[in-house]
């Protein structure tokens, strides 16, 4: 049975993730898996900067659960706390930035949740405090 080419699945998946394909400019030589990822986290960080500038416009995030937040914060690989140490613990600059960026992603929206607009600590953006 032949894999695109490949005689064995361990071929096909070598070339996949191992060889070298692709030659970026300012980021060398990638595997094709990893320049999707790459391509893929050009999309997400922009996807999440927009969202979070929205926020900072309305100043509120009601629709989210401070409970998901807080676990989206600590848990979730690749996003969040757990994401950024395996992508420590195996070196992968990628899966630690996107980690990182998700952790100041949810603090952002569970801080928003907690003191934004309606929030469910205090609202201190209160328009005419004293």
């Amino acid at each position: 049975m032949y894999y695109f080419g490949f005689e064995t699945y361990e071929q096909l998946r070598e070339f996949l993730m191992y060889v070298d394909y692709f030659d970026l400019p300012l980021v060398g030589k990638m595997s094709i898996i990893d320049t999707v990822s790459f391509l893929v986290n050009l999309v997400i960080f922009p996807a999440i900067l927009f969202q979070m500038s929205k926020t900072w416009q309305i100043k509120e995030t009601n629709d989210f659960n401070p409970y998901f937040l807080s676990l989206q914060l600590l848990g979730g690989a690749p996003e969040g706390m757990i994401g950024l140490i395996i992508g420590y613990l195996l070196q992968n600059n990628q899966m630690m930035a996107i980690g990182a960026y998700a952790m100041f992603y949810n603090m952002y929206m569970l801080f928003f949740r907690c003191f934004g607009h309606r929030g469910l600590v205090k609202d201190i953006f209160k328009k005419g405090k004293k």
